[in-house]
């Protein structure tokens, strides 16, 4: 993987859980890396999944859940009711074992698990019916504004995905077949998460910040951005299993590459739409602003030795050899106007704000929303098997043992 802008290694926005608790975990054996293209169709088919299944639930009166493969006892009856559309008592209990029958299996383990999140079984599933009448009461405000997705949409959105992925059409077809999915399989899973996204900006339309809210930000914020420095680079990699004679030849390589730049024989772009094995190789090595981007250590710490126009010798990361320009840099005492800064940056900021603005306009549409919805909860049978004497939870001393 390279170092740019669609480097997994780049940070993303933290995305708010719901008030249900996520596992603790994923398994071990799962791949530890996934490229940013993974990441975004896994977290949107995952949202967009828990609202299609609620949708679909909903057409029939009834929430309900596909049940697991490990058997326990279910109780039946109705766990509450949302305007009076009931939630059955299975649908919670299997969404709740889904959790414990991940890692949690003794009792022991289960209620430490509830207790370090300073929950009871009554809680848990409290948080998880409120979960699903939250996601039931999308729905139906989604009826409410006429929120619909037609074949524009997802055809826009599947342009988006396969552009972002940095693939072609046929080659992201082949990307998500490897989860399960064919191009229609993944634009219906996504359906519920383009809805939610017009029903977000039909109650919360977002809108520009001003010129004045801009440079009030910039310099509330300045330690965040000062000294920012924008940078290009040529990757040179090298696989994480290559043996030490073809590590030193990627080197040699890279290093005579080096001595072209620094004596002038090719320019910095140049070079870099030539050698480059990164995906901003066909823009010169540009990777935007460091501050507006998270790169690994060793890059950070020679981009940050370098000044404007200067070259770095060769940098190794885990990608393998990188050579470094840093192309600009920012820096000044205070903001008077947005012309200070630079336009990249600013457009970033530009859209944290209205992304901020829009997220606290819609949380409190959402809580208004739901607090005037009909929701009855009815007390938790006993004999739920996710049930457990909260006295078996390990005390933290016992835990770390």
């Amino acid at each position: 993987m390279a170092i740019s802008k669609r480097s997994p290694k780049i940070k993303r926005d933290k995305v708010e859980s719901e008030e249900t608790p996520s596992k603790k975990q994923v398994k071990a054996d799962r791949k530890a890396k996934l490229s940013k293209t993974g990441k975004i169709i896994l977290v949107a088919i995952g949202v967009a999944a828990m609202v299609l299944s609620v949708t679909a639930m909903a057409c029939t009166g009834v929430l309900n859940e596909v049940t697991t493969k490990e058997p326990y006892q279910l109780t039946g009856g109705v766990a509450a009711t949302v305007n009076g559309v009931n939630i059955k008592e299975d649908t919670v209990t299997e969404q709740i074992m889904g959790t414990r029958q991940s890692s949690y299996e003794k009792d022991e383990d289960w209620a430490t698990y509830l207790s370090d999140q300073g929950l009871t079984p009554e809680s848990y599933r409290e948080n998880v019916i409120n979960s699903i009448a939250r996601q039931y009461l999308l729905t139906e405000a989604e009826k409410e504004y006429k929120v619909t997705v037609d074949q524009k949409d997802l055809d826009k959105a599947w342009k988006d995905a396969v552009e972002g992925s940095g693939k072609s059409d046929k080659e992201f077809e082949e990307y998500i077949s490897q989860m399960g999915f064919t191009k229609d399989s993944y634009l219906e899973a996504i359906k519920g998460s383009l809805a939610q996204s017009k029903l977000r900006e039909a109650v919360a339309p977002s809108k520009d910040p001003s010129d004045e809210e801009l440079v009030s930000y910039f310099n509330e914020n300045l330690d965040r951005y000062n000294d920012a420095r924008r940078s290009s680079h040529i990757l040179f990699k090298v696989e994480e299993d290559a043996s030490d004679e073809e590590k030193a030849k990627v080197e040699a390589e890279a290093k005579k590459v080096l001595d072209q730049i620094n004596a002038g024989e090719i320019s910095f772009a140049d070079a870099a739409k030539k050698y480059s094995e990164d995906t901003s190789a066909d823009n010169g090595g540009d990777v935007s602003w460091d501050k507006l981007t998270t790169f690994v250590t060793e890059y950070q710490d020679a981009l940050s030795a370098l000044s404007k126009g200067q070259v770095s010798g060769l940098v190794k990361t885990t990608y393998g050899y990188h050579i470094i320009q840093c192309t600009d840099q920012f820096k000044v005492d205070t903001v008077k106007s947005v012309k200070d800064v630079p336009e990249d940056m600013l457009e970033s900021v530009k859209s944290t704000i209205k992304t901020q603005e829009q997220s606290a306009a819609y949380s409190k549409w959402l809580t208004e929303y739901t607090e005037k919805a009909d929701i009855k909860i009815n007390k938790m049978p006993s004999e739920v098997p996710y049930n457990v004497d909260m006295n078996k939870a390990k005390k933290a001393e016992d835990a770390e043992k």
